[in-house]
């Protein structure tokens, strides 16, 4: 590979891998593998045709399977850009002969884990709106309608009373502050795109950053145990050994506690120590996924277990998401929209009144 070559592969491994660009490549090696198509010469043609960045990459990963490296060792060569989880994934696929069937799965949960996000943030597309509206009507009146009043009292020859005080101050400055609502606004926006990219096959960026929003953690943690189960089921149906199957799981999740109270379980289990009461209660997860593995020692009745367990974390956390979309607009709208009432309220009647008050007096 020349110097220029060399330069374009740096620079993709520095950029970020967006879920739906792993999501795309996932489905085109799970094509290749159908068709028979040896991996270094499909993805190359691939390569080519694919557009931008994902089009490099994939260039990059057939030039090192040309030079001998397997699928997993020129996807670890990419550094973070491949999750670990999907990279052993990938290579129990294929010393087991089923890639075809672990893409697929993988790609399966992949996009589960993508509508989910764009459901979130559809639902907060509706309270954005709104706010920008309040916030801009707010400016307009600031400008337009308060003009008018300080007009009136000129006319009439009135004293500046205390909320006209206030609103003229709040005019005179809006240079220091009128960007500042804007400009947390776009932060956020580019904050969630950036989480949604970065975090790839968890869940931990997006609840971090809107966890505070009633109903949010309780679908980030459904759908973590949810993505948890499901990636452990598949790393034991590809005969991972347990104690690394369920780090392994644990880390893809992105959930501290999840990755601590995962080792502390590969460790007794590596040292066969017992499993009591008062130990599984240390894991601290729900009940059903503590018992399945603490008591599934058959690698098939876990797999299946743990199976059906992903798709019962997915199904309430599906549920609470529906009515996350449905709700929270509301609840939002109702706050913002009623907080904005009140304010030109008070901003338009508190003048008016004391315009009154004013010319009543002989």
């Amino acid at each position: 590979m020349n110097s220029r070559d060399d330069s374009e592969s740096n620079a993709s491994r520095g950029t970020r891998f967006e879920l739906d660009e792993l999501i795309a490549l996932n489905e085109e090696i799970i094509s290749l593998v159908q068709a028979g198509i040896p991996l270094e010469l499909g993805l190359r043609e691939m390569g080519n045709e694919l557009p931008d960045r994902l089009g490099r990459i994939t260039a990059d990963l057939a030039t090192k399977m040309e030079r001998g490296s397997t699928l997993p060792e020129a996807m670890a060569a990419e550094g973070d850009r491949f999750p670990r989880v999907y990279r052993v994934i990938v290579e129990a696929g294929i010393k087991s002969g089923k890639l075809t069937v672990a893409l697929e799965e993988m790609s399966n949960y992949a996009w589960e884990l993508f509508h989910l996000r764009r459901q979130i943030g559809m639902a907060l597309v509706y309270p954005l709106i709104v706010f920008s509206l309040a916030y801009g009507l707010f400016l307009i009146f600031l400008f337009e309608v308060l003009s008018r009043f300080n007009a009136a009292y000129d006319i009439f020859r009135l004293g500046e009373s205390t909320p006209l005080r206030l609103l003229n101050s709040m005019q005179s400055t809006v240079v220091y502050w009128g960007l500042v609502p804007p400009l947390l606004l776009f932060l956020f926006v580019i904050v969630w795109m950036r989480t949604g990219s970065s975090q790839l096959l968890n869940f931990k960026g997006t609840s971090r950053l809107i966890g505070w929003i009633p109903g949010v953690q309780k679908i980030a943690n459904y759908y973590r145990y949810g993505n948890f189960s499901e990636l452990m089921s598949l790393l034991i149906q590809q005969n991972i050994p347990f104690a690394e199957s369920v780090v392994l799981a644990a880390e893809a999740t992105g959930d501290d506690q999840l990755v601590k109270s995962a080792s502390l379980m590969a460790e007794r289990h590596l040292h066969a120590q017992p499993e009591t009461v008062v130990t599984t209660k240390e894991y601290g997860w729900p009940p059903l996924l503590t018992w399945l593995l603490t008591t599934k020692n058959h690698q098939g009745e876990l797999s299946l277990a743990l199976k059906n367990a992903a798709d019962m974390y997915r199904r309430k956390a599906t549920s609470y998401t529906r009515w996350f979309r449905i709700l929270f607009p509301i609840f939002t709208g109702a706050i913002i929209g009623g907080g904005t009432v009140l304010c030109y309220s008070l901003v338009l009647f508190l003048p008016f009144s004391d315009m009154l008050k004013q010319l009543a007096q002989p």
